[in-house]
């Protein structure tokens, strides 16, 4: 019997905490769910032998299990993205797919997409230290612990309804589109005797905002343009300016727009793109 998606909620845990999320506290309304489960193996070559039938491979390294999470912003359901916090970067969050708990989850890329008169969305990947094995894939069939999802399209935040403050006056005021990306430098530590990877230390965080929009102020020169002041985008809802996550998209005065480029064809309107990075540890 085949499994609809409506049985399997996406759960994310707060930081640090091991245990399977409170099902109504941390649903995230997420729009697609991928896991990926990963052996290090190696066939088992030996000069002079030939490779047994019941034991071909050789495992080197541990089972992992890489997560991605796809979901829009809505407000009211936000505190299962509160490991994007910069308090919460260098800890692990608990997920639930279904009825299946992948614990020691750590952040590894985060990407949001804002479009005109579309919802925000937000891809999320993981890499679990400790995923879910030995069991059978099966839904929950009672999401959201029996209550009713409050999913309402009104509160989900929209390209629109999203503002961008720019005191840095590095960007054109029409802006088509603007894409955010957040990498995790982060190194497994290993204990002797264990096969899996018992934490992960963190070593950088790097953010990287794209925007296009009808022109630019300025063009820059060999070592980009260093913003004097902040620029940030406050991901909000209908009839609200405040961010739902506080200081989610903020590029600090000393980031640096390190590439440029601008197109003009018939028909059409001047197009530039700014690309803006920032070291964050």
């Amino acid at each position: 019997m085949s499994l609809s998606y409506s049985e399997f909620p996406v759960y994310i845990g707060g930081a640090g905490i091991s245990s399977p999320p409170p099902e109504v506290d941390r649903y995230v309304p997420a729009t697609q769910a991928n896991v990926n489960y990963n052996t290090n193996h190696s066939p088992k070559r030996k000069l002079g032998s030939t490779i047994a039938s019941s034991d071909q491979f050789g495992f080197g390294g541990p089972l992992t299990a890489d997560i991605t999470v796809d979901c829009v912003f809505q407000s009211g359901m936000v505190s299962g993205l509160d490991f994007l916090l910069d308090a919460n970067q260098d800890n692990y969050v608990t997920i639930q797919l279904g009825s299946g708990v992948y614990n020691k989850c750590y952040a590894t890329d985060v990407s949001i997409t804002i479009d005109p008169f579309a919802p925000v969305t937000l891809q999320a990947k993981f890499l679990s230290l400790d995923p879910a094995i030995d069991c059978k894939i099966s839904g929950d069939s009672n999401p959201y612990a029996g209550g009713e999802i409050p999913l309402d399209s009104d509160r989900i935040a929209y390209g629109h309804t999203c503002t961008v403050s720019d005191s840095a006056s590095i960007l054109n005021n029409t802006n088509q589109q603007i894409s955010f990306s957040r990498k995790y430098a982060r190194t497994p530590i290993y204990g002797l005797g264990s096969v899996n990877a018992s934490t992960m230390l963190l070593d950088g965080v790097e953010e990287q905002l794209t925007v296009t929009s009808t022109g630019v102020n300025k063009l820059i020169d060999y070592s980009g343009e260093s913003l004097n002041n902040t620029l940030s985008v406050a991901v909000a809802g209908i009839g609200n300016t405040t961010s739902f996550i506080t200081d989610l998209i903020k590029f600090a005065a000393g980031s640096r727009v390190l590439t440029q480029s601008y197109t003009s064809q018939g028909g059409d309107t001047l197009s530039t793109t700014a690309t803006i990075n920032q070291v964050k540890l």
